[in-house]
């Protein structure tokens, strides 16, 4: 296996990894020890190998894949001069399945905006996006847009709330800068869309396949292995009832209007907790 050609490919899944991306990406042909000593002699992977740090973060609910999208805008200024005058990158991330898009964008106008969102919803629709307080999409026209797509929207000013989306923004990042090293080049513009595409096809440890495999045949399954039954009863074991009510609220899978018939199903959620019981929850 050339693992090599592995690593630099930027859409091949893997791209750009650590060890795990290679190990899965190889098929388990090249062992973790090999891949690890390997990685070792390469500048772009000693030089940008992320550092792990553990925090607590609030967890964000979803019942199924395109309920609920989160999305943000990153500052690319700096590269602006090497990318064709293109100055941000509107990233954007399905909650459950993991599913991501990135688009460049040469200003973060509202008709910029739209027409970056309307080639993302042309692949998939969400039910609810949220995003920061960002003029880019609290904007008249922004929002109208999403009112005629019909799709919710909600927005935070506490960046641990859009978790997912800045943990992609994070991991993409990352490739880009060893896509830089390797080729001796600050240019992203050509090859972005192959880094996402590698993104969606290399194994997810949270939900245990790759994006891009997840359907809404196997969402049950993404459920259970991103949240699982004792996941959720440790999270919220030592927390109130009205805490639990308002996390949930928060999440998106209750409404406002159905909290007291949510509160009295708390015993059972907890009981028996499964993506069946959240698509109750959620349409009730």
């Amino acid at each position: 296996m050339d693992l090599e050609k592995v690593y630099q490919e930027p859409e091949h899944p893997g791209s750009f990894g650590g060890v795990e991306a290679l190990f899965k990406a190889t098929d388990g042909k090249v062992s973790r020890k090999d891949i690890k000593k390997w990685l070792s002699a390469k500048d772009s992977y000693t030089l940008h190998k992320p550092i792990k740090k553990k925090f607590k973060k609030n967890r964000v609910f979803v019942s199924r894949m395109n309920q609920q999208y989160q999305a943000d805008l990153v500052d690319m200024q700096s590269l602006s001069k090497f990318n064709d005058g293109y100055r941000y990158l509107l990233t954007c991330i399905c909650v459950l399945s993991k599913y991501a898009w990135a688009i460049p964008l040469p200003d973060k106008n509202a008709k910029t905006v739209v027409s970056a969102f309307e080639q993302i919803f042309s692949e998939r629709v969400p039910l609810k996006l949220q995003t920061d307080a960002g003029k880019e999409f609290t904007n008249k026209l922004f929002q109208n847009y999403l009112k005629k797509k019909k799709i919710g929207f909600f927005m935070t000013s506490n960046n641990t709330k859009a978790s997912i989306v800045e943990r992609f923004n994070r991991t993409l990042k990352t490739k880009m800068w060893k896509f830089f090293t390797e080729k001796n080049t600050k240019r992203y513009i050509d090859v972005v869309d192959k880094l996402v595409y590698s993104y969606n096809n290399t194994w997810h440890r949270s939900i245990q396949m790759t994006p891009a495999s997840v359907t809404e045949t196997n969402q049950s399954q993404v459920w259970e292995n991103l949240y699982g039954k004792q996941r959720i009863i440790k999270r919220y074991s030592e927390t109130t009832t009205s805490g639990v009510i308002s996390s949930f609220f928060a999440a998106g899978l209750i409404s406002e209007r159905s909290q007291m018939r949510k509160e009295l199903s708390l015993c059972r959620l907890f009981s028996k907790i499964s993506l069946d019981t959240c698509a109750t929850l959620d349409d009730v």
